[in-house]
Parts: C-alpha cells; sequence; structure tokens
C-alpha cells in the first residue's frame, strides 16, 4: 500500500498464526464520583512474537491503559485479550511471562540495585546464591558493572533506569511492556539508553510494547509504529517502519526513510493532538 493510501486506511494489524498478544474490542470505563470516563474504546490490535511494536498518540488517549490491560493489571469494561494464547484474566493475576517497565523507577529505596533486581528471581523461588549471580549477570549487561551495592538515591535518573530494565529482564519475559520508560531522562541519556535497549533486544528477541509521546523514538526503535486517535482512544494507523536492522538511532535520524515516516506519522496525528502534548521529535 502506498504511503499517501495507508494514511487515512483502517488500521491494519500483522498477520500471524500465533499472536504474542491479540486484542479484541477492547473498551475500558472508569466510574467515579465526578461520572463516567472512557479512556479507550473498540481497539483492535494483534501483535506478532518477537515483534517491537510502539503505540504513540495524544495524551489521554488510553496508551497506558493498554499496557496495564495486556498486563493483567486491570479488567477490561469490553473485549477481550490473549496473551500467548492465554486468555487474561486481572482476577489471577499478571500473565507470569510479561514483564513490564513503568514510567516512574519502581524501585525500593532500601535496597540496592543488586538486591532491586534479585528481588524477582527470589520471589520466583530462586535460591539467593542463583538470584544474586543472575542480577549481578544482568546488571552488567545493561552497563552497570561494579554498582550493585548502590542504593538507588546513590545512582542518576539513567542508572535507575537501566536498573528497572535489568529487573525485568532478569525474569525472561516473553513479552516486555515499556510505559514512556525515557521520558524523564536528558536527551543525551535517552539516545543512549535508546540505543542501549535496541542491542539487549537483538540479543532475545522477546515481544516488545512500547508506549512513547516521542516520534523519532518511536520509528527509531519499532518494527511498527500504532498511532492512536485522542480519547477515548482507539487505532487510527498501524504502519510497519521499512528500516533495516541493527539500527544505531544516533545515525539513523539522518536516513531519508526515517524522516519520511516521521513526517508521516506526523501528519496521520496532527489533527488528533491538538496542543496535547505529542512530541513530534526531540
Amino acid at each position: 500500500m502506498a504511503w499517501n493510501q495507508a494514511m487515512h486506511a483502517p488500521a491494519q494489524t500483522t498477520e500471524t498464526t500465533s499472536p504474542a498478544i491479540d486484542i479484541v474490542g477492547l473498551t475500558q470505563t472508569y466510574t467515579s464520583k465526578i461520572g463516567t470516563h472512557t479512556a479507550i474504546q473498540d481497539v483492535n490490535l494483534r501483535i506478532g512474537e518477537g515483534e517491537f511494536v510502539s503505540i504513540v498518540g495524544p495524551s489521554g488517549c488510553g496508551k497506558s491503559t493498554i499496557l496495564y490491560l495486556v498486563a493483567g493489571l486491570r479488567e477490561p469494561s469490553e473485549g477481550r485479550i490473549s496473551v500467548l494464547g492465554r486468555a487474561v484474566d486481572a482476577r489471577k493475576g499478571p500473565h507470569p511471562d510479561v514483564g513490564f517497565v513503568f514510567q516512574r523507577d519502581a524501585l525500593l529505596p532500601w535496597k540496592t540495585s543488586l538486591q532491586n533486581v534479585a528481588l524477582g528471581l527470589r520471589y520466583r523461588g530462586m535460591a539467593q546464591k542463583e538470584a544474586n549471580a543472575q542480577a549481578r549477570e544482568w546488571l552488567e549487561r545493561v552497563g552497570l558493572h561494579g554498582r550493585g551495592d548502590s542504593y538507588p538515591h546513590q545512582l542518576s535518573g539513567g542508572m535507575r533506569k537501566r536498573v528497572s530494565i535489568a529487573a525485568s529482564l532478569a525474569l525472561k519475559p516473553k513479552i516486555l511492556l515499556m510505559d514512556e520508560p525515557f521520558s524523564a531522562l536528558d536527551a543525551q541519556t535517552r539516545n543512549l539508553m535508546e540505543n542501549d535497549l535496541l542491542k539487549l533486544w537483538e540479543e532475545d528477541r522477546q515481544t516488545v510494547v512500547f508506549v512513547t509521546h516521542d516520534l523519532e523514538e518511536a520509528v527509531g526503535l519499532s518494527d511498527r509504529v500504532v498511532t492512536m486517535t485522542r480519547g477515548p482512544g482507539s487505532v487510527l494507523t498501524d504502519r510497519k517502519v521499512a528500516i533495516s536492522r541493527p539500527r544505531n538511532l544516533l545515525e539513523l535520524r539522518f536516513d531519508p526513510e526515517f524522516t519520511h515516516m516521521h513526517e508521516e506519522l506526523w501528519s496521520d496525528l496532527r489533527e488528533q493532538v491538538m496542543g496535547s502534548g505529542l512530541r513530534s521529535g526531540a
């Protein structure tokens, strides 16, 4: 499909015989003292195993809501979600093969980096010696060699984020959900973290669903970029990123295909954004 045709076409999903994530007719409505609010409405999305898919859209369009529902942390109002062929049921708790990296660091301030990374492994029944060994290995893989004894308050924002990612990846999830993980970082640290994330992903190829406000980040990291309408959010477009891998994000911004994709996505979203805070680029 040509780019100019795709811009106004219905959202497309990647056909796969065994999707890692299958979302059908997903709607989430909240009721409070001030009334009823619908965050997302009739969201349909299929993500194949090993895909890196970013979701972008205006503030308040329900991007994070989708992640929480996929993780089994909330019960949807309508629709269904299956993860690795199994229906998601929040009453049964989070899926064991799904990891979550939150926007804010979910680190325990009274535990060291090593202890924070080992915590999930210990919770799953791994012996302390083995959990510590694996935690130390993951800290090295994310570039924190020698910082295992540091507490969160002794680390920079980028380092804390590396600990959070190590804690999630140490559990070896088949699916990794990431909710604007780099949004609070300065531009230079953010670029380094994006490149490091790609290197880690290239090694293990988990399915990643990545929520971001930054179109450059979405294009640089992803196999596909899904755009959403303003709230109540639904899928607007679903585009494949035709840029070869491996990628160096520091150089990728000079690639004509990167520029073209960025422009097309911004064209898709311009009317939806209406000053709501989406960043078209760094």
